[in-house]
């Protein structure tokens, strides 16, 4: 008993040290669980304000992206609007000479009509003496005309012409006029061809037509089905080497 209470009378000072210890511990504890709740507000207030920066970024970005749009749709709203205004101008244009033409339609067609009727057999002289010869025609019927009117200004289509010298057709104003009566008229033409200019301006037209050309010549047994078809659907016939006369057999296709 007594070893007991000497070794607690020797001992106490060292709990008493150790309960001051472990309250002392208790506290910094208690500080640290603070200090760490702390710190993990922080972070997440970093993380959300971190967030915040990146959605700012990315909604920067965005913002840039349809800034960038907005300048390319403004750049071409202020090229079409321009070109409307360009536009504006040539079609008041020629709505005025459509205006204008309306009063001259008559005679212009009268002289377009007739030189496709009338003139394919003969010579640029001859050609332009007739037309001559109608517009003064007109004028003693006090019928409205274009002045300096002919088949070539009335008919042309200018891109369409272009197409033609690309395809082998001579840019002098008689092969235009041919052009234009081949084109204009509504029965086969007969073309009297030696240097064969014709003939290579219509393969070449012809060849990238997409229902196709069929060449023959006049003495081919198969030119009358071949005609037929070409009726059908469309297609292009060129028939060579044609002589004065042709097989009475092709008058009901040819007079179609």
């Amino acid at each position: 008993m007594y070893t007991y209470h000497y070794t607690y009378l020797k001992t106490k000072p060292l709990r008493d040290k150790l309960a001051e210890t472990e309250a002392i511990l208790a506290e910094k504890n208690s500080q640290l669980k603070q200090k760490k709740d702390e710190l993990e507000k922080i972070n997440n207030q970093i993380q959300r304000l971190e967030n915040q920066y990146n959605e700012s970024i990315a909604e920067k970005e965005r913002l840039n992206n349809e800034k960038k749009e907005c300048e390319i749709k403004l750049t071409r709203a202020e090229k079409l609007t321009s070109g409307l205004k360009d536009e504006k101008e040539r079609w008041g244009k020629e709505i005025e000479a459509l205006s204008k033409g309306t009063d001259v339609l008559p005679g212009d067609s009268t002289i377009a009509a007739g030189m496709v009727a009338y003139s394919g057999p003969f010579t640029s002289e001859f050609r332009t003496e007739l037309e001559q010869s109608w517009i003064k025609y007109l004028e003693e019927l006090s019928i409205k005309h274009t002045p300096l009117i002919n088949m070539r200004k009335f008919l042309g289509d200018s891109v369409k012409i272009q197409s033609w010298n690309l395809a082998g057709l001579p840019k002098d104003d008689t092969s235009t006029e041919n052009g234009i009566i081949i084109d204009k008229g509504k029965r086969w033409p007969l073309m009297i061809d030696p240097q064969t200019q014709a003939n290579k301006f219509i393969k070449n037209l012809g060849k990238d037509r997409e229902e196709g050309l069929d060449i023959l010549k006049a003495s081919d047994p198969s030119i009358l089905k071949t005609l037929e078809l070409g009726l059908q659907f469309g297609r292009w016939v060129l028939v060579e080497n044609v002589g004065t006369e042709l097989d009475p057999a092709l008058d009901p296709i040819i007079s179609r």
